[in-house]
């Protein structure tokens, strides 16, 4: 072919140029509509570190329904009972993962209660890769100089997904009854212990002074110590939020609307050696967790899980609360975690600012 001739003639490399395009495009969708890659890392999986909740369930999801598999990685979702050190690999079906709930617990469920900050000690031990951490703990393990480097945001509360919620009997008209009564927040990273601190700033109240408060509570005795009376109330999440309120142990007395509930989310990390060392790994466990939010995405409504059955389900609200949610593509919000590094350096958390961005890898979502 005389290639002079051709670019004489605009309509044939215009021809030419869009069926190059075209078979791009093919290519590119035969992977994102369920072409499989070869898994590249049989030998070694990519360990990461899970807390079993809403703001992190759709890595869940993409473990029990194949992405990662799909996507040529593999993946191993580690995490603890609550309140034990052993740390156990996640099934790869939801049916097996129900199995190991423990029935005979009494409040709440033990299953798959990791803090954030130990999932970072464990991957600066070499236990794990990487994690799903909380804001919070993410802010204040960077600022104790560990290795992690954040390459993706996952679920936030778009809308209050908490609420400081009181004992039925425990009758609170406005902010001055709640003097003289006991307030918890949830054990997690220093985060939930803030947001309540940032309630009572905005009504007003002095803890230790005006009412008692009691910070880091294991998830079992948030709901047993309001069933027993022993607390008044407290920043509760969601899920045990609408347990407590339709077994008529609780009511809500105010969603979590004094900040930006956003500023509640959490992100995927990694040490950063094992970024240097396996960027291929780490793309594709982004991109297969970036799949599995667009295919949710692309559901129709009424075909979206709202079981309430934890893992699974993709919508929730209660009482103008809902679960949370996950952005499309999935960028670190720079904004939230640098206003939450301020209100840690607020409460004494930390003792200086540092610039987030150095701990960020935006390479990984486009």
């Amino acid at each position: 072919m005389n290639m002079r001739n051709l670019y004489k003639k605009p309509h044939t490399y215009f021809v030419l140029l869009l069926f190059l395009a075209v078979v791009l495009f093919i290519g590119r969708e035969f992977y994102l509509d369920g072409g499989k890659l070869e898994i590249i890392n049989k030998d070694r999986p990519v360990r990461i570190g899970y807390f079993h909740g809403g703001r992190v369930n759709m890595m869940y999801r993409a473990l029990i329904y194949d992405y990662f598999d799909e996507g040529g990685i593999s993946v191993e979702l580690y995490t603890r009972f609550l309140k034990e050190e052993e740390l156990f690999k996640i099934p790869q079906t939801h049916e097996e993962t129900n199995k190991m709930w423990k029935d005979d617990i009494k409040f709440g469920n033990p299953f798959g209660k990791m803090r954030g900050t130990e999932i970072v000690d464990l991957i600066v031990e070499g236990e794990l890769d990487g994690g799903t951490i909380g804001e919070s703990s993410f802010i204040a393990s960077i600022h104790e100089g560990l290795p992690i480097v954040v390459v993706a945001m996952l679920g936030y509360d778009a809308v209050p997904g908490k609420a400081i919620i009181m004992r039925r009997d425990v009758e609170i008209n406005s902010p001055d009854d709640l003097r003289g009564t006991t307030l918890i927040s949830r054990r997690a990273g220093p985060g939930d212990a803030i947001f309540l601190r940032e309630f009572l700033e905005e009504v007003n109240l002095v803890p230790g002074e005006d009412l008692t408060v009691i910070d880091q509570v294991d998830e079992d005795d948030t709901e047993k110590w309001l069933k027993e009376k022993t607390i008044d109330g407290g920043l509760y999440h969601l899920t045990t939020v609408r347990h407590l309120v339709l077994d008529g142990t609780a009511y809500v007395y105010q969603p979590m609307s004094w900040m930006d509930p956003a500023l509640s989310h959490a992100l995927l990390v990694f040490h950063k050696d094992y970024i240097q060392n396996h960027r291929e790994e780490v793309k594709r466990v982004v991109d297969a967790y970036v799949k599995r939010i667009a295919y949710e995405k692309g559901l129709p409504e009424e075909q979206k899980d709202r079981s309430w059955d934890k893992g699974l389900m993709m919508e929730g609200e209660f009482q103008g609360m809902e679960i949370p949610s996950y952005d499309l593509p999935p960028r670190i919000r720079v904004d939230l975690l640098e206003e939450m590094q301020g209100l840690l350096y607020k409460y004494g958390e930390i003792d200086k600012t540092v610039d987030i961005r150095d701990f960020i890898d935006e390479s990984f979502v486009e």
